[in-house]
């Protein structure tokens, strides 16, 4: 049985995490490497783990055949290829959401035949918004549109700039559209990020998107709002993320209840460098360990 922990070459045997879970792999006894998306092949493996594949979205149409030939090609990968695809394209994403009446963050979806300056200043007349692709990661190409705004400069995108900006994004890419939501006042009190391995729920963080804030790092949480748990685990159970092996559910509280950032199940940073607790950390890594050996059997 041989494993790989699917990165990228900017990334490649860099990251902690990736190298903490290839260790506990190797001490079950599996044999584990840590690859890139990017490159060929050189092996033959039991299992792909997709791990570190951070800035994916800068060459999408590469990452999307990568995915689609482990698919053809019967490889088996955690989480699988449908999922992943359907998960990177948020507008599928917050599709499945609501389908199962899961609360998000209201959102506006705009395709490339729909992304005309009418449609937008209809959309964000009055208000401030957050606008980026559908498709995207780390916050890149994230601006905030509005009149009324305090955040550091180079953030806030007028509105007869943004057709400039994003139409060569829609252009290049024909699943990205556009999404628009309102700006969540709350996020400065941090966003929640419930993780789950293979059906259970493992810590929380309480992050701080530094977007457009102050950079903080995040850090373990344990006294999590009953809301925050509630939601997490009514998302952990939906029938399309059946058979999931790793998930991270991000959240944040509007007016005391919890509402859907995003759910990862593509390429989840488990912010494990985060624990400052060892033993905590290990656990997570052993328990993600463990889970990936059942599934080899």
């Amino acid at each position: 049985m041989k494993v790989a922990i699917v990165s990228c070459d900017k990334w490649l045997g860099k990251l902690e995490e990736d190298n903490n879970l290839k260790q506990a792999l190797k001490n079950l006894g599996i044999a584990t490497d840590i690859i890139s998306w990017q490159q060929p092949l050189q092996e033959k493996y039991d299992l792909l783990i997709l791990k570190s594949v951070w800035g994916y979205q800068n060459f999408y149409s590469d990452f999307k055949r990568f995915l689609l030939n482990i698919k053809s090609s019967n490889i088996s990968l955690v989480n699988d290829v449908d999922m992943l695809l359907d998960n990177i394209q948020k507008d599928i994403q917050f599709s499945i959401l609501r389908k199962n009446n899961i609360d998000v963050i209201d959102t506006v979806f705009l395709p490339y035949s729909l992304f005309v300056p009418e449609n937008l200043f209809s959309i964000l007349e009055g208000k401030n918004c957050v606008i980026k692709p559908s498709i995207s990661g780390s916050g890149e190409n994230t601006y905030l549109v509005g009149d009324s705004i305090d955040i550091p400069p180079g953030k806030v995108l007028k509105k007869e700039d943004i057709v400039r900006t994003f139409e060569p994004l829609l252009a290049s890419n024909s699943d990205c559209k556009i999404m628009v939501q309102p700006f969540i006042k709350e996020i400065n009190a941090g966003e929640y990020s419930c993780v789950f391995i293979d059906g259970e729920l493992t810590h929380t963080m309480l992050r701080f998107p530094s977007i457009f804030h102050e950079k903080k790092k995040p850090y373990l949480i344990t006294n999590v709002p009953d809301s925050v748990i509630n939601l997490a685990k009514k998302v952990e159970q939906i029938e399309e993320f059946k058979n999931y092996m790793y998930m991270r559910v991000d959240m944040v509280l509007v007016d005391n209840k919890a509402k859907i950032m995003e759910v990862e199940l593509a390429d989840p940073d488990l912010l494990t460098k985060y624990i400052d607790d060892p033993t905590i950390k290990e656990n997570v890594i052993k328990t993600f360990a463990k889970r990936i050996e059942r599934r080899t059997k």
